[in-house]
């Protein structure tokens, strides 16, 4: 692909061959004195090849060895009757209908049947844009219907996979209303079911399938090289009297803006991401766990952070290509500090800035046996860009959890590490409340892991919402209906951090960490009434605002204080300890007494000295 940031002299017709070829001395690098416009993150979809819709379905039904149901149902007639002239012809419906059927060798674009991953079955819905562009009518409506009944009978895991051009006109609002039909099938199968529902996209997905059976999955996974919108690059165009960045509708754009929620390299990820989901345990005893803290060792004092090429990443960790690791070491900047003040503006400035600093990825992957990752990062000049909040499912032995936590960003040249704090947008949590949806729908425990300085300050946020979905993420997370342990692993800052925080039940956090309802900085200019306040007031401001683990334990607020030492490894074994810790605390408490138990935790402590001191 060329580097669109390099001008094409092929297609400057104005400059004598001569010159460009420097017969006249002049070579072309010397001609190009012009400034190159910066690379952008756009670059690496907006050119990106597209998929073959067809030969995905195929490879995937082929992959999970789909067993059609109801492969009879067809169109039989005109329907409404939709005609065009073709020369001195009269095409029909029914017309369509046969060329379509003989040139994919189908009689619908939609099929359904059992699929299987690896041990486990599941219903199986695809669609098939070569036959009339994947286009959705009353029988591919009524086949997702009988799928979402099928998986709700036999108490299956359902997915639906394909590319689709949206309504078939032919069938005009008979074919309109399949998007209710399927909407409200998926919804019926979510809320008389445990098991997930996974939307995936494969090659172009537009209009009807994109605002019906897609939006409503617990999951939505994307085939790189899809596109998805609900109105076409054209129709756009047309509308806006402009044209549309190349790539705006990609998978890839899409999942930057969390409209996707994963991407997969290819059937062969998707399948084996598939897998390993249906397959995760769904224990409800309390958790026995037999690993000890020195089960893996304390191997080194630091972790290792992975490089690898440019573009997005595939989803599963074991898929993803490795050139190269950088040491983090895990070096404590709070230690030896001559007062308190000091001591908490160290860990301060460590939380924004420090890269060796345990982040959710990491725990990820020490604190569980397994973990699904429900996120992908991607690779960009020396960038390693991850999305401010992430998803996974992950296991301690046949227990699973949903784990949502804040994720820093990487700029990594050479051996040094710069870390980019998250500062999560509407969008984020927005996904976070989609993935406390799915938890609760397959009634599983949530684990959450904090560490943000807050909401992302940006006008731009306000205006999508901000404070909404704030809101939405901390009533979702506060009344969840299963276990959920809450830790505390650096910033727990201001709303934004709370929103991922739900206290009251039972509550982790690092000795290294700090709880604030203000980014301190910001309240010591508050506080003194000025625009640059100096490290002297920042550090009294820490001090005397009760922000430390000790000091949220002495409120009430914390129950368990985990060492963050040397050994990362270390840290991760006995956090697990504190979440099994957490979880069978909680464990045979009915929502209702879930709640309740919060609530009383959380009424204030000083209602009564107030009331006698009125």
């Amino acid at each position: 692909m060329r580097d669109p940031g390099r001008p094409d002299h092929g297609e400057d017709h104005d400059l004598h061959d001569d010159y460009v070829t420097g017969d006249g001395g002049v070579t072309p690098d010397l001609l190009d004195l012009r400034p190159r416009p910066a690379r952008t993150l756009a670059s690496l979809f907006e050119r990106r090849p597209g998929l073959n819709p067809t030969e995905a379905v195929r490879a995937f039904i082929e992959a999970v060895g789909l067993q059609e149901r109801y492969g009879h149902l067809r169109v039989v007639d005109d329907l409404i009757g939709l005609q065009r002239r073709v020369g001195d012809t009269i095409e029909r419906y029914t017309d369509k209908l046969t060329s379509a059927e003989a040139r994919s060798g189908s009689t619908e674009s939609a099929k359904f049947g059992i699929g299987h991953f690896g041990g486990q079955r599941a219903v199986v819905y695809v669609v098939d844009w070569a036959f009339f562009a994947g286009s959705l009518g009353e029988v591919a409506g009524e086949k997702f219907v009988q799928a979402a009944e099928l998986a709700e009978r036999e108490k299956l895991p359902l997915v639906s996979m394909g590319a689709s051009s949206g309504v078939r006109q032919h069938e005009n609002v008979l074919g309109l209303i399949q998007m209710q039909r399927m909407a409200a099938a998926a919804n019926k199968f979510q809320h008389t079911t445990n098991r997930p529902y996974v939307s995936v996209l494969a090659g172009q997905v537009w209009g009807g399938m994109s605002a019906s059976a897609v939006p409503a999955a617990d999951l939505i996974v994307a085939l790189e090289g899809t596109d998805y919108g609900f109105a076409g690059r054209r129709v756009i165009e047309t509308f806006e009297g402009k044209e549309v960045p190349r790539g705006l509708q990609s998978a890839e754009a899409n999942y930057l803006d969390r409209n996707v929620d994963v991407l997969v390299k290819d059937v062969d990820e998707l399948v084996e991401l598939l897998t390993r989901l249906f397959a995760a345990g769904r224990s409800t005893s309390r958790i026995r766990d037999r690993r000890r803290a020195d089960d893996r060792g304390t191997e080194g004092t630091g972790r290792e952070i992975a490089v690898g090429p440019e573009g997005f990443s595939a989803a599963l960790w074991d898929r993803q290509v490795v050139e190269r690791r950088v040491h983090l070491p895990r070096d404590r900047r709070d230690r030896g500090r001559a007062t308190a003040g000091e001591t908490l503006l160290a860990r301060y400035n460590e939380i924004a800035a420090g890269a060796g600093r345990l982040d959710t990825e990491f725990l990820l992957r020490t604190v569980f046996d397994s973990a699904v990752p429900f996120y992908n990062h991607v690779r960009f000049d020396e960038d390693t860009i991850y999305p401010h909040v992430v998803a996974a499912l992950a296991t301690i032995g046949d227990h699973s959890f949903m784990v949502v936590g804040d994720q820093p960003s990487y700029r990594i040249s050479g051996d040094y590490v710069g870390k980019r704090p998250p500062n999560p947008g509407p969008e984020d949590y927005e996904y976070a409340v989609r993935m406390m949806d799915a938890a609760e729908r397959w009634e599983l425990p949530v684990v959450f892991l904090t560490d943000t300085l807050g909401a992302l300050p940006t006008m731009a946020a306000e205006r999508r919402g901000q404070s909404r979905a704030i809101a939405q993420c901390i009533k979702r997370a506060a009344s969840h209906p299963y276990p959920t342990v809450a830790v505390i692993t650096g910033a727990m800052g201001s709303g934004g951090g709370l929103a991922t925080t739900p206290f009251g039940r039972h509550t982790v956090m690092f000795d290294s960490a700090l709880g604030f309802v203000s980014e301190p900085r910001s309240t010591a200019t508050i506080l003194y009434n000025v625009a640059n306040p100096s490290v002297e007031q920042v550090a009294m401001t820490l001090e005397t605002m009760k922000a430390s683990a000790d000091d949220l334990r002495a409120q009430g607020l914390v129950d368990t204080v985990l060492e963050d030492g040397d050994h990362p490894r270390a840290t991760a074994l006995a956090l697990r300890a504190a979440v099994v810790e957490g979880y069978n605390e909680q464990h045979g408490l009915s929502p209702r007494r879930l709640r309740q138990k919060a609530d009383d935790r959380l009424r204030p402590r000083t209602l009564g000295k107030l009331s006698s001191g009125d």
